[in-house]
């Protein structure tokens, strides 16, 4: 009977504390946020699947799964409205086939070099420090493939402590393209400085001479940040 009786008051604690813990939080989550008129700066985890793309004249490439890194900047208008901007940089493995200027298929392999920049803007639907919201960007990506595009080159410069300083480089094949997205995740204000954000979205890369429709990567994100 009494270790009934006590068994019965430790689930009634238990229910209790859960119940206070759980209203706490919601109330938190609900509280309204303070994100009008301040700036905020963040650190963008990105990820992109994996991606086969198909090019004019029978070129093909498949890119590996990658993780990037992003610096955003951003300025909140209102409760509800941003304007962000951020650079981010990758490094994704991949495997393909070339034209060489024969008009032969040659198996190539190797790393891209990339690197970002994104003008974007965000909607969060609630003035709450949790909050869905929806963003778009627009901006370019610079490609680097790795892949020799010429005879090797010779730069010299002068050092005022070594003197002059020659080196010698491969150029590769490199491209500028626009790029454009929209993502949709939630937003947490932890408190009044710091901000967690997970989305998820597509990624558009314009490179032209692909075939068929523009390629688009998949994305995911995780970003912290603080405001000020």
């Amino acid at each position: 009977m009494y270790k009934g009786m006590s068994l019965l008051k430790f689930f009634t604690h238990i229910t209790f504390l859960s119940f206070f813990t759980i209203t706490a939080i919601a109330d938190n989550l609900m509280s309204l946020s303070d994100r009008k008129d301040r700036w905020e700066l963040s650190f963008q985890t990105r990820y992109f699947e994996s991606i086969d793309l198909e090019f004019e004249g029978g070129a093909s490439a498949s890119l590996n799964e990658d993780i990037n890194w992003a610096i955003g900047l951003g300025y909140n208008y209102s409760e509800h409205w941003a304007f962000n901007f951020d650079m981010g940089w990758g490094d994704a493995g991949y495997s393909g086939t070339r034209i060489d200027d024969n008009d032969t298929p040659e198996s190539v392999s190797g790393n891209i070099y990339t690197s970002s920049m994104n003008f974007g803007t965000t909607y969060n639907f609630l003035a709450k420090r949790f909050t869905p919201f929806v963003g778009a960007s627009v901006g370019w990506t610079f490609v680097d493939t790795n892949i020799p595009d010429g005879l090797p080159q010779t730069v010299c410069w002068y050092d005022p402590w070594w003197g002059y300083v020659c080196d010698t480089f491969i150029p590769t094949k490199t491209t500028t393209e626009l790029t454009y997205g929209a993502i949709a995740g939630l937003r947490f204000d932890v408190n009044d400085q710091l901000f967690l954000k997970g989305s998820a979205g597509k990624q558009w890369i314009d490179f032209g001479k692909t075939t068929g429709s523009t390629p688009d990567f998949i994305i995911y994100r995780l970003d912290i940040g603080v405001m000020f």
